[in-house]
Formats: C-alpha cells, structure tokens, sequence
C-alpha cells in the first residue's frame, strides 16, 4: 500500500495554533493515527476547514492573531453547512483559569485541555471524538446507499437525530396552528469523555442506555426524545410552558446526580447540563433555529456543569463574549445570608422555580399538606416569567 493511500485512511485533523513547537508537540502525539493539516492563525483555519471536506476533528489554540479561538469556535458552530457546523473541537490553551474554559465550553467547544499537552488525555479526547463523528457518516452513508429508512439509535433505542427533526416539523407546526406552546431542551453527560476514558466503553455506553431510560420515564407519552449526540440527547414538549418546561429540566437534573451510577461493580458520579428553548418566548420559528439555540444555552450550563440554563440571556447570539453563572440553592442561600441581594436578583426568578421540585418532593415525603400552596406559587411564577 503506498503512502498517499495510508494517509487517505486515516480521519483528518486540523490543528490550528500561531505556535510552531505547538503544532510540532500535538503532531508527535497524533501523527501514528491521523491524519494532521495545520493552520498558523483562526482565519486560515477556518478557509482550510471549509475547502477541505475531509476534515473531521479540530484541534485550537485560543490567543491567534487575525482570528481568535473563540471567534474561530462560533463561526463554525454558525455555519450553515452541517459538515462544519458539526465538526467537534478541542481547545488547547496554557491558560487554566475557568473563564477561559467557561467561554470555550460556551461557544461551542467539545473538550478543553490546557498545556503543556497531556498525551494521554489528547489521544483519548481525539480518538473518541474521530470514532463518533465516523460512526455518524457511516450510518448517513449505509442509510443513503441501502434507501434505509431506520431513523432508531441503535444503542438506546430512541428515535436519532434525523428522526427529531423530521418530527419536530410536524410537531411545531400543529403547536402554531393551535397557538400551543412548545419547548425544546437538550441536556448532556458532563465530562464525558473522561468518564468513558477512566470506567470504559461499556461502563460509558450503560450511563447512556441509563439516561434513555430515565428520559422515557419522566417525560409525557407523546413527547419527542432522541438522541442527538455522542452522549446529548433532545427533548421536544408540546403543551408544557416555560415555568413547566424548566421544572423538567430540574427533576431531570436532580434524578440523574441523586446518586452514582453503578455498572459491573464500577461506581461513579454522573451528572448531566440542560439548555431549555419555549416558542413564543425565546426566537426562532423553526426546529432547527430553536435546537441551535437550546446548544448554546446547554454549553452555558455545561461551562460550569451540572446546571440548567433556563433563562433569557441578551447575548444569546454573542455567546463567545460572556457566560452567565448561575448561584447554586447553597450559594444563594448564603448570599441572603450576607443580605448581598444585588448578586442574588437577577438569578431569583429561576432559583425559585429551581427550588418547586424540592419542595413537591417535601410534601409527597412527609404529608406537609401544602399542595394548594404550591399551585399557588407555581401560578405566580408562571405569571412572572
């Protein structure tokens, strides 16, 4: 087999960093599997990444000249070819500080590893994003090719991302016709990548077949679940409001990190990050255009981990410029405490409706008798969103 044909095998990475040495460590690292093109600034990534359809991993620094990391990250996530807009990326960067991480995670970066290069780690994170980013081209191309027409995860057996948007058509379009409102969450695995590298495929492949299970038990017959990702999973509602829609997002949180989760005699902590979307309150007349906007509200939440961003966030559309960090219900609690209210107040709407869960929970457990109290509250925080 000659050279050329070797290459053409292996998935293409691109590396994009103003370093040299950089891009020579990252080579030595990855060379053996895969295939390595390198860009020295954003913006010569970023031609490269459109000309080349082949490229299937991106690898960037974050400080480049002409066109930063995080701006390289947004304009790849905005794209309107799927091949780009999907590509997964990693960012490497020497900086370790959690703003830095919190704005990749936020513009739509996949992992995050700082220098100086773990090997280990790098090959790991690559490898895994390379393996689900061909599993999803080969299932397009067997389909393509066979004319078949299965639109099924084969592993949780929900309904795949093909299938989420085809039907999400269909279910939006009765929900306008009918002036009913309509919410789109997405939520995934924190850390997944890490967990899969320390407990296993199968360990991380039972954590997925899990959450699935989970999904069908506490959201309604008739609502839409898929999964849309690697370890990301869509929910569409219909008839559920804002106020509801967002409860959902903390049962499900709260159900998910109760616990570890345990596999085969491995235990391990697993927590999930949720972006919620509602027509009518946040834009987007379309499935596409209210999934793309639940992505970016889940990275938010996933910047930090285990949080659902549920909120209005008038950078939306600027993401790469600011995260919003919501106070957990300890931290609030301490900032009444020390009467710090300003910090509290933009958050307090959303901690309330955070803290229903809690409080429905309190009363089926210990026969409070506050069930009208509560259809109150929720009535009025209804009113208030």
């Amino acid at each position: 087999m000659q050279t050329g044909e070797r290459e053409a095998e292996k998935t293409r990475v691109l590396v994009v960093d103003d370093s040299r040495l950089m891009r020579v460590a990252v080579q030595r690292v990855l060379s053996q599997e895969f295939d390595l093109v390198e860009s020295e600034d954003g913006e010569s990534g970023w031609e490269r990444l459109r000309r080349d359809n082949r490229i299937q991993v991106v690898i960037s620094d974050v400080m480049m000249p002409k066109l930063d990391g995080y701006s390289l990250i947004c304009r790849i996530r905005a794209a309107d070819e799927s091949r780009i807009s999907g590509v997964p990326v990693v960012v490497i960067t020497g900086a370790e500080d959690d703003i830095t991480r919190e704005r990749a995670y936020a513009c739509g970066a996949n992992d995050f590893i700082t220098k100086p290069i773990d090997s280990v780690q790098l090959l790991a994170c690559v490898r895994n994003l390379a393996q689900s980013d061909q599993e999803a081209a080969d299932v397009a191309a067997t389909a393509a090719s066979l004319g078949d027409q299965s639109h099924i995860d084969s592993l949780t057996r929900l309904d795949n991302r093909r299938r989420f948007l085809e039907r999400g058509r269909e279910i939006l379009a009765a929900a306008l016709a009918t002036e009913s409102p309509v919410s789109v969450l997405r939520l995934s695995v924190d850390d997944f990548i890490s967990l899969r590298a320390r407990n296993g495929d199968e360990y991380a492949d039972h954590v997925l077949i899990w959450i699935a299970d989970l999904l069908r038990t506490k959201t309604r017959k008739g609502d839409l679940i898929s999964r849309t990702g690697s370890s990301e999973f869509s929910v569409m509602t219909l008839s559920l409001g804002r106020l509801e829609a967002a409860m959902l997002c903390e049962r499900l949180r709260a159900a998910v990190s109760s616990q570890p989760f345990r596999h085969d005699g491995i235990e391990a902590a697993v927590t999930i990050s949720l972006g919620l979307v509602s027509s009518g309150h946040d834009p987007g007349g379309s499935v596409e255009e209210l999934h793309s906007l639940a992505y970016k509200r889940l990275k938010m939440a996933a910047s930090a981990g285990d949080r659902s961003c549920v909120g209005d966030d008038s950078d939306v559309h600027r993401i790469e410029e600011a995260v919003i960090e919501q106070p957990g219900l300890d931290e609030a609690l301490r900032l009444l405490a020390r009467n710090e209210i300003g910090q509290l107040e933009p958050y307090a709407l959303q901690l309330a409706v955070s803290a229903i869960p809690l409080l429905e929970f309190c009363n089926a457990k210990f026969a409070l008798e506050i069930g009208q109290e509560l259809k109150s509250i929720k009535e009025s925080l209804a009113r208030m969103d």
